[in-house]
Parts: C-alpha cells; sequence; structure tokens
C-alpha cells in the first residue's frame, strides 16, 4: 500500500483546487435556471380556451411582438430583421430636455464597450415616443449631434399607436403624452434585452436578484449590463435555460 506523506497530501489537494473545484463550482452553478452563467426569461401567464369552452393556462417565455418601424435612413425594421442579433431597446425622443439627455452619453459609453470588446451581431434599438416630431431626417440629425456610431445603432419612428402599444404591452414600459412632463411626453428610461430569437430576457443585480429593467441614466446599471451582454453573446458562456412552452 503506498502511504502518502503530508507533502504529497498538500500537492494532492491543491491540484484538487486548481483543476477540479472550479469544475465542479461550474456544474452546480449550471444547474439553476437564472444564474450567474446564464441569463433568465421574462415569463407570462397565458390563457386559452379549448373547442370545448375550457380556460387552459400555462407559463410561456415572452417575446417581442410584431411591429414595422422606419429608421434614420427611412428604411423599415421589423421584429424578423433583428432576429440573429441581441440587442437592447430603449424609448427616448430627440426633444427630451431631462432623463433621455442623462442617458445619451451613457448609451454612447455601452456602444464603446460593445465595440471594445468585439461583440458582434449587437444592436442598441432606440424608439422614438414622439413620432409626430421625429422624422426619419431628424433622428438622423439627432444621432450624428451626438456622435452615434450608426453601424449598430437604429433610431426608429413610426405611428403613435404603434409604438405606445409596442412600449406597453410588448415592453411594459411606461409612454404616454403628457403636457405637464418636461417635452410633453412622458416615457421612462428603462432598458429591455432582448436576444437573437426575440426573447426578453432577464439579467441580476449586484445582489444576484432578478433584474427586468436597466436604467439607461444610471452609470452602475450601464455597467452592470456591460457584463450581461457579454453573458448574452460570448458562446462560453453556457446558456441552459430552458425555454417554457407550450
Amino acid at each position: 500500500m503506498v502511504q502518502l506523506d503530508n507533502q504529497n497530501v498538500k500537492k494532492i489537494l491543491i491540484l484538487f483546487s486548481i483543476l477540479i473545484l472550479p469544475y465542479i463550482l461550474v456544474v452546480w452553478l449550471e444547474k439553476g435556471t437564472h444564474n450567474i452563467l446564464s441569463l433568465g426569461y421574462v415569463e407570462n401567464e397565458v390563457f386559452e380556451m379549448d373547442s370545448l369552452g375550457e380556460v387552459h393556462t400555462y407559463i410561456d417565455s415572452a417575446r417581442v411582438p410584431s411591429f414595422k418601424l422606419l429608421n434614420q435612413d427611412e428604411n423599415y425594421i421589423t421584429d424578423k430583421y433583428l432576429l440573429g442579433s441581441n440587442y437592447i431597446v430603449h424609448f427616448f425622443f430627440s426633444s427630451c430636455p431631462t432623463v433621455c439627455v442623462e442617458a445619451m452619453p451613457n448609451l454612447l459609453y455601452l456602444q464603446k464597450k460593445i465595440h471594445d470588446y468585439g461583440i458582434e451581431s449587437f444592436k442598441l434599438i432606440s424608439i422614438s415616443v414622439d413620432p409626430e416630431n421625429d422624422t426619419p431626417q431628424r433622428l438622423k440629425e439627432y444621432a450624428i449631434r451626438n456622435g452615434v456610431d450608426l453601424s449598430n445603432w437604429e433610431f426608429l419612428t413610426g405611428s403613435e399607436e404603434e409604438i405606445y402599444d409596442l412600449a406597453q404591452s410588448g415592453f411594459h414600459i411606461a409612454a404616454a403624452q403628457d403636457s405637464l412632463a418636461p417635452g410633453g411626453v412622458f416615457h421612462s428610461a428603462d432598458i429591455t434585452i432582448v436576444d437573437d430569437r426575440g426573447y426578453i430576457r432577464t439579467g441580476l443585480d449586484k445582489k444576484k436578484n432578478v433584474k427586468f429593467v436597466y436604467d439607461a441614466t444610471s452609470t452602475s446599471d450601464i455597467k452592470l449590463l456591460v457584463g450581461e451582454i457579454q453573458r448574452l453573446t460570448i458562446t462560453d458562456f453556457k446558456d441552459n435555460y430552458e425555454i417554457k412552452q407550450k
């Protein structure tokens, strides 16, 4: 029988801690449906009536609803066009005097980090909640004035009805005409993550609690979002969350 002295035992323990323990830790973490290695999904309760008139409910992962909006170059951008790209969505308007002014430097920082990390097939989508005034030409002028790189950033406009329905029903984000609000429009500064299959995703805050949206005016939130984008797009991170479907 081979006797192990204290020195050999220490070597084995060190080898275990370097090579085996990290693997065990990763496997354990990946058993969760929402962990530090993968993003979660927004879930909706769906009601469906069968042929007998009975109502059944099930949980399904939420997807971006169908939409068709014009970008700054007067090209139509649709939900189907964006399939194949991970992206973030935020709502704004070009004459906004408050939150949009605060958000722009953060979004420019976010775009820079996406380029710095070599993250491909990722887009930023900014949708105007003042479509009556924000024509494609005005959106392009706004983007150029703010030094935006339009290679992976779309500024969208369309009918007020479609945009407000998309914001409120699709992304559950507040947006409405309001004469008392700065600029005449009230809207949230929230940012939503969408994956390359059109599913709305959730991240984690610093305490590892589920985070549904990120505040575009918050520097700390934007830094968190950079990490989430890396987790979503870098193939080294295994996303094993099972999508719940009917």
